[in-house]
């Protein structure tokens, strides 16, 4: 796999073309199904879409980082169906946010990409089949991850010592199973979360190889959109019934079909200062309230301490990565 875009600008009318379609099939099915009251009752699922979109395709947080704390906090939704949400939701607007990207030229690490999906690809199924967590652990996980995500950005946006680079220097077979083990951690975190192998993937490539933020957010977008896809259809084939999901992404999913590819958009135009500072209110917002809402017994307190430990360790290695790679790249 080489680095760089995989279509030239020149496709600009295939994303036009592929929302029109989508949306005539929606409102298709919609009609026929007679679907249309739902709005009467879930449409804060598609208001609550309508930055959680936004955020999906303009930050590598995905469309979960805004889904799932509201899902479970303001409205109440079980953990498990805000997670499954998310999968279903980022399915399509990721996956359109990687359709815009891919046709309008933005520059992506196909390599990476091919790498992490390598090990995230088989988690996520796994996870989904085989791997239930308790109850309030996801919120405290999610929080966890947000929280060590929020840190990845301040350290490689606003504390960055080197110049950002356009591409992984020297790359060999050991840099593809680094992304291919994150991608795998990841895959496990998005099965649970909805979201994960994202954000594991940005901190990879912007502090373990310095790769700029203008490459590595529409890349871990490509990624997550691939992830959340696997899931979803692989969701589809297990036992347990979807339920009441599906009535929340049915009148989500038109709204994350324009609102994730706006984000992309956005990311491109704008400083990426201006799209962090969204981020960290963002963040910030989720962990107070995970904090007040959510007890914390001493099983989930020693989880979170094993979380923050591992996070140091992780940074650690990651600094000592980049600075191994700018040693080569001399």
């Amino acid at each position: 796999m080489k680095e760089g875009t995989i279509i030239p600008p020149t496709r600009t009318w295939v994303y036009p073309a592929a929302l029109l379609s989508l949306w005539a099939a929606w409102a298709a099915w919609m009609a026929v199904d007679g679907a249309w009251g739902l709005y009467l009752t879930r449409w804060p699922m598609a208001l609550t879409m309508v930055f959680g979109s936004f955020v999906a395709g303009s930050t590598p947080a995905g469309g979960g980082a805004v889904a799932y704390p509201v899902f479970t906090k303001l409205l109440a939704i079980p953990t498990a169906d805000a997670a499954l949400f998310g999968l279903m939701i980022q399915a399509v607007g990721m996956n359109m946010a990687a359709l815009f990207i891919l046709t309008r030229g933005i520059r992506i690490n196909v390599r990476v990409i091919g790498w992490t999906l390598l090990g995230a690809v088989p988690a996520v199924m796994a996870g989904l089949a085989f791997v239930e967590l308790p109850q309030n652990v996801p919120r405290l996980a999610f929080s966890s991850l947000l929280l060590v995500f929020a840190v990845t950005l301040y350290r490689s946006h606003w504390k960055r010592r080197h110049r950002p680079e356009s591409s992984v220097v020297a790359w060999t077979r050991r840099d593809g199973v680094r992304f291919a083990l994150v991608g795998g951690v990841g895959g496990l975190a998005a099965s649970q979360l909805g979201s994960g192998a994202d954000m594991l993937c940005f901190m990879l490539m912007t502090l373990g190889y310095g790769l700029d933020e203008r490459i590595a957010v529409p890349t871990s977008v490509v990624t997550m959109g691939a992830v959340s896809a696997v899931g979803f259809l692989f969701r589809l084939i297990l036992p347990q019934p979807i339920g009441v999901v599906w009535e929340y992404w049915a009148v989500a999913a038109p709204v994350v079909a324009l609102g994730a590819p706006v984000g992309a958009w956005v990311a491109s135009k704008v400083k990426g200062g201006a799209i962090l500072v969204f981020v960290f209110v963002l963040v910030t917002v989720e962990v107070v309230t995970t904090a007040i809402l959510v007890p914390i017994d001493l099983p989930r307190a020693i989880m979170l301490v094993v979380v923050f430990l591992a996070s140091a360790v992780w940074f650690r290695r990651l600094r000592l990565l980049r600075s191994r790679h700018l040693s080569e790249g001399a």
